[in-house]
């Protein structure tokens, strides 16, 4: 039984915060026996995804503090922690020094991704991903990507680096490849702007011309240590390295990207067809 539906906190600044502190519907699960081997931390980080995800929690409101969602998990407070560290990480929360923790207001999930659906445990929907920019710069040395744009008829290839969180389970290492003078704005739009930012949706609107052909190509490779950092396995273990060429009409690549998967059981779908 619920004893408390809010709790008032001082600010700083002297004023108050009503906080909700009736435990949400996503934590009863942790309540239950854990069979399933996961680790505590992930099913609290889980939850709490889940919770941001249904609106429970909304952009920029304040989650329950440590304390009380060691009291709503019946987990310990390094427990808690652990997950709330990660959810900084991915960009799902932010912590201001003596407010608290806050949902983002600039949610990185990526909007009906295209290359890196893994199907969820109903085998029908998919797992929720989310992107955080690594670097941007433009694209030197040598690698497949070259096979694609031509550079001495002026092309400015831009090299975009990230991260994908595929449902707080495992991260994605991608580097993708484009033309400056045919999409300027993935060059000029600042870089936190581009976290969430689903690249091929983007720049078919931006264009306003379809990507007509995607090729997908897929390797078993050993993940150098920038890769294997990323991707958080070990250095020069094999991996599935996916990639992939955009065109417009038959010919002209739009876009080229390379894809660093680590071992799962999680089933990559690959469309077979081109939709919105």
């Amino acid at each position: 039984m619920l004893m408390n539906t809010s709790l008032r906190r001082s600010t700083p600044a002297g004023g108050q915060i009503v906080v909700n502190a009736e435990r949400p519907a996503v934590f009863d699960q942790l309540h239950r026996p854990n069979y399933s081997g996961i680790p505590k931390y992930r099913l609290v980080l889980n939850a709490i995804a889940e919770g941001i995800e249904s609106g429970h929690w909304k952009p920029g409101e304040r989650l329950p503090t440590e304390d009380d969602l060691v009291q709503m998990t019946s987990y310990s407070l390094g427990t808690v922690q652990r997950a709330l560290r990660i959810l900084v990480d991915q960009g799902l929360v932010v912590r201001e020094h003596g407010l608290g923790t806050f949902v983002a207001q600039q949610q990185l999930r990526i909007q009906d991704p295209w290359h890196c659906r893994f199907l969820a445990d109903d085998g029908v929907s998919f797992l929720p991903v989310y992107s955080t920019i690594i670097s941007r710069d433009h694209a030197s040395g040598e690698g497949e990507w070259q096979r694609y744009f031509d550079t001495a008829a002026g092309a400015r290839v831009i090299l975009i680096e990230r991260t994908i969180n595929v449902g707080n389970e495992f991260e994605v290492f991608t580097r993708f490849y484009v033309d400056r003078n045919v999409f300027p704005s993935l060059w000029d739009t600042p870089m936190e702007k581009l976290n969430g930012l689903n690249f091929k949706k983007q720049i078919t609107q931006e264009l306003n011309v379809p990507v007509t052909k995607i090729d997908h190509f897929v390797a078993m490779e050993p993940f150098d240590p920038a890769v294997a950092g990323y991707t958080k396995t070990p250095p020069y273990a094999a991996g599935i390295a996916l990639q992939v060429v955009a065109c417009m009409g038959q010919e002209r690549c739009i876009y080229y990207q390379k894809f660093f998967i680590p071992p799962t059981k999680r089933v990559l779908s690959i469309p077979d067809q081109l939709t919105d």
